[in-house]
């Protein structure tokens, strides 16, 4: 029985190396959504493969773009609103103010059918737009290979489910759920790769940076006047760090008056 648990089990394990079907591709024109992707299988005749129905692209679309505006503080208000009634979410966020340029970095999750109109809107609220880009990836081949193999696994999965309950030895049992625990962890590792690939194909990713100029001049007056503020910022936060160690710089100033004045003494003794 144990030999015969063994070599059915070789024989599951083999099963796993091969892949259900063949995939070959047809493009109608470039990636605007009128690309298909045709799947037959090679050995079937040409007239069944014609008839096999096309299937969508699977298609992840993101962007970056970056303008100038004039009121950041009423921009991001306005990307939150264009987000919120688009059906998206602002995922990442982050601000910062140096010099003369106040600037805010958010990270959108649109929904991929929405992705043009949001990218159009956040155009509209642009004094500037100093860069914009798309990049479209297509995982295509990828989602129909992790769904092919995802199939495989759950069937070589439910044999060795049958084949445990038929099993009666402890070493056969051992062996098989082992070789279950394998499958299943696969199982998950594929099923979590298809959920990452629908989330990413059903929402686009738009980085959006944009920022406000103060227009202060940076010419010589500029900066002496910025020199000066700085000067005195400085000399302010000095006083108020005599004032914490005050106590300290009172100590030693005491210790060293007394060992001035005792190695005076000392002297003229």
């Amino acid at each position: 029985m144990k030999m015969n648990v063994l070599a059915i089990i070789l024989f599951l394990s083999s099963c796993t190396s091969k892949e259900s079907g063949k995939f070959n591709y047809a493009n109608d024109g470039s990636l605007n959504g009128n690309s298909r992707l045709v799947s037959f299988d090679s050995s079937l005749p040409q007239t069944e493969q014609s008839s096999q129905p096309l299937i969508d692209r699977k298609l992840i679309r993101n962007g970056n773009i970056e303008f100038r505006t004039g009121d950041v503080r009423k921009t991001k208000t306005e990307i939150e609103r264009i987000a919120k009634e688009q059906k998206g979410y602002i995922s990442a966020e982050n601000e910062s103010n140096y010099g003369n340029r106040f600037q805010v970095n958010q990270t959108l999750r649109i929904p991929a059918d929405k992705f043009d109109v949001v990218l159009k809107q956040l155009e509209g609220l642009a004094e500037k737009v100093d860069n914009k880009n798309i990049n479209t990836q297509d995982v295509t081949e990828e989602f129909i290979d992790v769904e092919a193999r995802l199939k495989t696994k759950k069937e070589l999965e439910a044999r060795y489910l049958e084949l445990l309950k038929q099993t009666k030895t402890v070493a056969d049992i051992v062996s098989i759920e082992s070789q279950i625990a394998n499958v299943r962890a696969e199982i998950e590792s594929m099923e979590g790769r298809l959920k990452y690939l629908s989330n990413q194909v059903s929402f686009s990713t738009l980085n959006v940076s944009f920022y406000q100029e103060s227009g202060a001049s940076h010419g010589f007056g500029s900066k002496f006047l910025n020199s000066l503020k700085s000067g005195w910022f400085n000399l302010v936060d000095f006083v108020f760090w005599l004032l914490r160690v005050w106590p300290f710089v009172l100590g030693i100033t005491a210790l060293v008056i007394w060992t001035v004045k005792r190695r005076r003494k000392a002297k003229i003794n």
